[in-house]
């Protein structure tokens, strides 16, 4: 009977002592990254975008969502663009929508909308995930920053 009462208090004291050391572990899952406005327009590709046609880029962060002003300038006609685009977390991932897009003033056509969401879904997941690993728990954009905390790998 003493053999049952050393194993148990051997079995509970490892527990006592590994518990502190899960709440320990539990608390460091979770990464936050803080992204400023200043950063953003300071980026390279805001600096220097993938297309020559497209100048002019400043992106203005607003409480729940980020508006984009470019100019883009083709053989036949320049167009003074703003785009709004919100973000959402799901399983895990955040998904970029854009709710409107204007050129010149003009509304773009919900169709156009829809094909503008369809390419930049694929491509804003693959970069994320490569500079980010880790699930997604939640963003939030104020006047000034992007707040994206994540659950470490």
């Amino acid at each position: 009977m003493s053999k049952v009462i050393r194993i148990l208090f051997v079995v509970v004291l490892f527990a006592g002592l590994a518990l502190p050391l899960a709440t320990v572990g539990a608390q460091g899952t979770t990464r936050t990254r803080v992204i400023t406005e200043e950063q953003i327009n300071e980026s390279y590709r805001v600096t220097n975008p993938g297309r020559r046609a497209i100048t002019n880029v400043v992106v203005d962060l607003q409480p729940g969502q980020v508006v984009i002003n470019s100019t883009h300038t083709y053989p036949n006609a320049t167009y003074d663009v703003v785009s709004v685009w919100t973000p959402s977390v799901s399983n895990g991932r955040i998904t970029w929508q854009s709710s409107s897009i204007t050129a010149n003033g003009q509304p773009a056509s919900q169709e156009l909308i829809d094909q503008v969401n369809a390419s930049i879904l694929t491509s804003w997941r693959n970069y994320w995930r490569n500079q980010n690993p880790g699930r997604v728990q939640s963003i939030v954009i104020s006047d000034s920053e992007i707040t994206i905390t994540r659950a470490a790998r």
